[in-house]
């Protein structure tokens, strides 16, 4: 799968292909549907499929998302679009004058002149070009002047629940893991890289990863919570407190993680810390000694919990 944010490095040799396009905020089944069915429209017509996602989320610029951050970053969202056989992902360069471009020279200019879309296929909510005037509607009244198909894929249910970003990001910001894991399909995670912080679980002899979170990317609400690290080629166990420590009282929110069982200094190092369950929430402890008693019984609660039956990408 080739990686693009310069449309100027599009495969020259390819004359048509099949394209989707969409925020992609998740990747949840929702989205999994749309991609799944580009992917099967490439195999039908033997074409490459392209997927076209944006960076930054066009809500971000328009100062729209619900929560103010997305769910995935673009480095989190290539970790995940590596498991689907698509040929080429394509992060279209938004910036605040791209509002002012018509749904018709979006169309023409970069759906089917710079990605060669022989067909297109959209969410049933997606909308794109100035004042959202293009839709599904409009590629259909638009492709028989201009020679392309185009399709539309209905949103995801189960359960009577209608699967969607903003319904994932309401799951995290409440500390539902577990349901946030169901919506999307895999365990929600965090890509990042491991700083210093307080040095206090040092002096408890329990030592903590701290990791350092973009400005713009949604974390769980406050609590303890059960999970692993992937780090290099492993899968560790681990524990993740998100809060302000209120037993030191501190101002900000950080992001922990113990890893069971792992003693080695991995400052600067890169991980990625997957979300399972929610264990607890965050306590205020009467002293130090009673907050390492109870760090003691959650590490003990995670080594007795199985990770076989998580999706972990």
């Amino acid at each position: 799968m080739r990686i693009l944010s310069d449309i100027s490095e599009f495969p020259g040799n390819w004359e048509k292909t099949i394209v989707t396009l969409g925020d992609f905020d998740g990747i949840h089944k929702g989205h999994q549907k749309l991609i799944y069915r580009a992917v099967d429209a490439g195999k039908e017509k033997g074409l490459p499929v392209v997927l076209m996602t944006y960076d930054p989320s066009p809500k971000k610029i328009l100062k729209k998302l619900k929560f103010d951050n997305v769910i995935y970053t673009k480095q989190e969202k290539i970790i995940l679009l590596q498991k689907y056989p698509l040929d080429l992902v394509y992060f279209f360069p938004f910036e605040v004058n791209t509002l002012e471009l018509s749904a018709d020279n979006f169309l023409r200019d970069i759906i089917l002149d710079q990605l060669k879309a022989d067909t297109v296929i959209i969410g049933y909510d997606h909308h794109f070009g100035k004042n959202r005037e293009g839709n599904y509607e409009f590629l259909r009244n638009k492709s028989g002047e201009l020679s392309f198909q185009v399709e539309r894929v209905e949103e995801y249910y189960e359960s009577d629940i209608r699967y969607s970003s903003s319904l994932v990001r309401e799951s995290l910001k409440n500390g539902n893991v577990e349901k946030a894991n169901e919506l999307l399909g895999h365990a929600f995670f965090i890509a990042s890289t491991v700083i210093r912080g307080y040095q206090r679980g040092t002096i408890m002899n329990i030592k903590t990863a701290n990791l350092h979170i973009p400005p713009d990317k949604m974390i769980p609400g406050d609590g303890v919570y059960f999970g692993v690290v992937r780090y290099g080629g492993e899968i560790l166990k681990c524990l993740i407190n998100i809060g302000k420590n209120p037993t030191f009282g501190n101002d900000a929110r950080s992001l922990e993680v113990h890893i069971l069982n792992f003693n080695r200094n991995i400052y600067g190092e890169s991980v990625v810390v997957y979300f399972l369950e929610r264990i607890r929430d965050e306590i205020s402890f009467k002293s130090m000694d009673a907050l390492k008693e109870q760090i003691l019984k959650d590490m003990e609660n995670a080594r007795n919990r199985n990770v076989e039956n998580y999706l972990i990408i």
